[in-house]
This record gives structure tokens, sequence and C-alpha cells, in this order.
């Protein structure tokens, strides 16, 4: 068989913890490249995984557990957990683990015989509603959940992490700056916030809570895959919002006309005391309330029990969601400032069932 082309196959068995972000548990700078043979499929969520016996320089195989991503966005791609069987003889090109464990992530898979390229990373086609007016209730008010009698759901943010508007700074999807000299580009941080944010980026987003299953709170909850959907309970004068990644928790905002308070009356938790107003069509937040617990963004950048957020949702059409917050905690941030972005609708949909808790996990003890 081809032996490794970069990197190198290590024999030394280890306890892979597999509830780290992606930047602290592989190492980017570094591809391997092998031929091998498939000896299982493990098709759970959060991470699909795919076993490939290879054989090191030395005449021995070694397993290697080869993390290919999220079953749910594999099946959008064309993936089913019959792509790839048993036996199969495989070429693999991957980034492996930081340390001594015999796993990586996927960059390329290819079956050998015939060969053919298995996985492209593109997501397939889906006909598109975008021109489709926004969905109203029968007093003219614009409806944040499905058209009446469907489905569907809130997925895919246009970007995947938060930075002020107007910024040109560089930001990987992961969160990492390209460059840690661009911090203060990133949001008006106060001294004792950019030292911690540069801490985080600096140690590889180790420390990030929703690694370890903790809400995504804040802004986050919308950058966050798996999705979410309102469900609008007008009698009620309230909104829930049902996630369908993290920890799969859910938030309510009030729209019944009560105050919003004062954040020190708010008992603190990861999603905060939300009242709602609407604004012709567009539905203004103001929250407060908010816990220390959890990052704003898969970046790092930090906050206080003093946050408080207002968001604005619009739908400009049935498939696009327009959200827009103004961030402002005089503890971290020397001024308020927003960011924004978009979210595409699901349609005809449901969300499916996702666990945040690595189902893998006992794999990968050697």
């Amino acid at each position: 068989m081809k032996q490794l082309l970069l990197g190198t196959l290590i024999l030394v068995g280890t306890v892979v913890h597999a509830q780290l972000p992606v930047p602290a548990l592989y190492d980017e700078w570094r591809r391997v490249t092998f031929d091998g043979v498939v000896t299982r499929v493990e098709w759970v969520n959060p991470h699909a995984y795919v076993f490939v016996d290879v054989r090191d320089p030395s005449g021995a195989v070694v397993n290697w557990a080869i993390e290919i991503g999220n079953p749910l966005e594999l099946e959008q791609r064309g993936w089913t957990r019959t792509t790839i069987r048993i036996g199969e003889a495989v070429t693999v090109e991957a980034v492996p683990a930081r340390g001594d464990a015999k796993r990586g992530r996927l960059s390329s898979f290819w079956k050998r015989n015939p060969r053919t390229r298995v996985f492209n990373g593109l997501p397939r086609a889906s006909a598109s509603e975008s021109r489709s007016p926004t969905p109203r209730w029968p007093d003219g008010q614009m409806r944040l959940g499905p058209p009446g009698g469907r489905k569907g759901y809130w997925g895919t943010a246009s970007v995947s992490t938060m930075k002020e508007s107007g910024s040109t700074v560089s930001v990987r999807a992961d969160g990492l700056l390209t460059n840690v000299s661009d911090a203060d580009r990133v949001a008006p941080l106060q001294p004792w916030a950019k030292a911690l944010y540069l801490y985080r980026q600096r140690t590889l987003l180790k420390d990030d809570p929703s690694a370890r299953c903790l809400p995504p709170g804040g802004p986050r909850q919308f950058q966050t895959a798996n999705g979410f959907q309102f469900v609008e309970q007008r009698d009620l004068g309230r909104i829930l919002v049902l996630f369908g990644g993290g920890n799969r928790n859910w938030r309510i905002i009030y729209t019944d006309g009560r105050p919003l308070g004062q954040a020190a009356e708010a008992v603190p938790s990861y999603f905060g005391s939300s009242v709602g107003r609407w604004e012709k069509d567009t539905l203004v937040v103001e929250s407060v309330g908010y816990n220390e617990r959890f990052w704003m963004t898969n970046g790092g950048l930090p906050h206080t029990e003093a946050l408080r957020l207002v968001e604005r949702f619009s739908r400009p059409d049935l498939n696009t969601l327009r959200y827009d917050v103004t961030v402002d905690d005089p503890r971290t941030y020397t001024r308020p400032w927003r960011s924004a972005w978009t979210v595409q609708w699901v349609p005809d949909r449901d969300i499916e069932e996702f666990f945040c808790e690595e189902n893998a996990e006992s794999t990968f003890i050697r």
C-alpha cells in the first residue's frame, strides 16, 4: 500500500478527548494521505467516523479514525451510511489530530476500485424559494415560521463567526483570526477583554464552553449548526425559539408588553430575559440578565453580566431571515457595536434529532 505522504503514523495508543474545538483537536498545518481498508463506519452525531486499517512503514497495521462530519449535513451533501462500506479499499487525505492519536479530519476521500472521488464538499443544489413572498398571518403581520399548513426551519447562517459590521478583518470560519494582531478590529474591546480574547485565540479556542455542550448564548445561538425555529404563541404573548443544535435548548421572547427590567433584577442565564415588540415588519428584542459562562461567538469574544442586546429580526422574503444585533456591555467594550448576518430557510423539513455529546467517544480508547 501507499505510505504516508505527509506526516507520520504514530503507534503509541492514547485516549483521545473528542469534546474539543476543531482548532485545538486537529493540527491544520499538517496533512496525511494514505491507502487503507475500511473496517467500520460509525454513523452517529455530532460526528460520523470511518475507521481505516493502514499499513505503516514497518509493515504493522494501525487503525485510523477519520471524522467525516455531522451526519445531518452529510446527508444533505449526498452521503449515506452505506456510501462507504466495510472492506472497501480507499485513499484518504486528512488533517491529523494533535499529539499521538491515530485520528484525522477528512479532507478528501476516494474509492480505489475503480478510483472514484466520494466526497467533494459541495452540498446538493436545492430549489430556491428566495423570490417567494414573506409569509404573513391573516392580520398581515409577518410570520417568523413557515407559511400556514407547511413546515420548515432556519438553517445555515451566512457567517459562522461574529465581528463588528464594516470590519474587514480576516477571521476564519472556526473563529480564529488570520493575524492575532488584528484583535482591535474585531470589536472595540476594553484592555482586559482584549487580553482574554487573545488568550483564547492563542490557545486555539480550547476552553470553548460550546465544545463541552453548554448552551450557545447570545448572538451565537443564531450561528449554530442544525438550525432553529420560531414558535409564535400569539395568544400567550410570547415567541419560543427552539434550537436544533448545541444542547437543543430553547428561549422565550415575551411580546405581551411587559417591561424589560434591569439586569440586576434577573437571574443570570445563557439566553437572558427577553421582551420583544413589532416595528412594522421588524421584531425588535431587548435582552438583559446574561451569565458569563458562554462565548458570544466561536472566536471567544467575552462579555460580563452587564451585557445588553438589542436584536432585530426581519424577513424580506420566504427564504431569508435578517439578523442585526447591537452589543452594549460597558464593562467589556469601549462603546456599543453591532453585527449582522442572514440565515437561510430550510423548507418542508423538520429539525432532525441531534445530540451534542460525542456518541463515538468509546471508539477512541486504544
